[in-house]
């Protein structure tokens, strides 16, 4: 039953790509509407549009500059390296040293989409 439900819910959700705007652009174009009310109504949708593009691009902007400076972060943690001997007997530093250029490599990847965000290009 549960499944079901959810298969229903499923079909009838949006795909994922497709923003407020476009969904209501194309309900107000099977909606039949005259040539007056859809010519107005399609220019507040631009403006809309707009208006949602900017939000995306200033929040992926954010996004990036968060993974920045996480990554600035890692980059001081990273200073233990240059402490670390080939001798050192804790073996655990050096897999914790990865695990930092690990990270760096995550934030960076998480940083490049949201930069493409910004950019306007992508749903990254």
């Amino acid at each position: 039953m549960r499944t079901r439900t959810f298969g229903m819910l499923a079909a009838n959700l949006p795909a994922a790509s497709e923003s407020v705007v476009e969904r209501l652009r194309r309900g107000i174009a099977e909606a039949g509407l005259d040539r007056n009310c859809r010519e107005a109504a399609n220019d507040l949708l631009d403006r809309a549009g707009l208006e949602e593009d900017l939000v995306r691009r200033a929040a992926g902007l954010a996004d990036a500059r968060k993974m920045r400076d996480a990554i600035v972060i890692v980059l001081a943690l990273l200073g233990e390296l240059d402490e670390l001997m080939p001798d050192e007997p804790d073996r655990s530093a050096f897999h914790e040293i990865a695990g930092l250029f690990q990270d760096v490599a995550d934030f960076a990847t998480c940083g490049a989409a949201a930069a493409t965000r910004a950019a306007g290009q992508g749903n990254a």
